[in-house]
């Protein structure tokens, strides 16, 4: 799932890729419809959580392995947080919206309107200087990770990947409607087209990977790193396609824009997580590499 990629954050690409998606050289189409409203400040968001003893938390769905089946590193950093302010973590799972800003909407200052959510907090979110400057009903910060597209491949049906050239002839696995997928339809005049084959999940074109039904995935170096783990038949490498290799995005969390104690809260806590190394330990007990934000 791509949950937050780019510039543009659409959620269902970067939510796909996660769902992270939709840019292509205009990383300036940001969707986010932002009223100028000032928020006043809520000091007593922290307490709240502290006198209920409870810090809820805003997790994607189906979003291994961040977040999928209760478990992921989004959850387990989640409950590193609520740790560090004395509460329990209570998690309120959702499914991407279309788009990022819907995300935040329903999970972090207002809610459906069936009256689930918000939460205290949300994670995984898009950490991006020109987007956050568009978000005024949210406060984005705490960046703890940092994502990028990369290329699992099978060795010894491609030792090396210096081009995309191999994919004439070659199957490329990719989710639909990912940054991947709209880039390799459309590069070198479509070329590549009749290779490539669409999946529903990067989990799923993983696992044609590991079964030799195609020759390669292109997706989040995470959800890679995560499905193929340590095996020797695989190696995982950054696209040889530059506006792919060009495209890294952080992720952090998100608070209500007026909920500032909470906010410096666990901003510092999520300081102290990267300072002690419990983020690097989350991370790599799942299988990637943490890198830094």
């Amino acid at each position: 799932m791509l949950r937050a990629s780019f510039c543009c954050f659409t959620s269902g690409l970067f939510h796909k890729a996660v769902r992270t998606v939709a840019v292509l050289g205009a990383m300036a189409f940001v969707s986010v419809v932002a009223t100028p409203t000032a928020y006043a400040q809520d000091k007593n968001a922290l307490e709240k959580v502290q006198q209920k003893g409870v810090l809820t938390v805003a997790l994607y769905k189906d979003f291994a392995p961040f977040s999928d089946d209760g478990k992921g590193i989004d959850v387990d950093l989640a409950q590193a947080l609520a740790t560090k302010l004395g509460v329990k973590m209570m998690p309120l799972w959702f499914s991407a919206s279309d788009d990022v800003d819907g995300d935040l909407r329903k999970m972090v200052w207002k809610g459906t309107p069936v009256g689930y959510g918000p939460a205290d907090l949300m994670m995984h979110v898009p950490v991006d200087p020109q987007y956050m400057a568009k978000v005024d009903q949210a406060k984005i910060f705490g960046a703890y990770h940092r994502e990028r597209f990369a290329v699992g491949r099978q060795l010894d049906v491609l030792p090396t990947l210096e081009n995309l050239e191999p994919f004439e002839k070659m199957s490329l696995g990719v989710e639909g409607e990912s940054m991947g997928a709209l880039v390799m339809l459309s590069a070198d005049g479509g070329r590549y087209r009749e290779k490539l084959k669409i999946f529903k999940s990067t989990e799923d074109a993983v696992a044609a990977l590991k079964s030799g039904a195609v020759a390669a995935v292109l997706g989040q170096q995470g959800e890679l790193e995560s499905g193929v783990g340590t095996d020797s038949r695989f190696a995982i490498d950054l696209p040889p396609n530059q506006l792919l290799k060009m495209q890294q995005w952080r992720i952090g969390l998100a608070v209500k824009a007026e909920s500032v104690e909470l906010y410096k809260a666990l901003e510092a806590a999520m300081g102290e997580l990267l300072a002690d190394g419990t983020v690097t330990r989350i991370v790599q007990g799942y299988g990637l590499k943490h890198r830094q934000p």
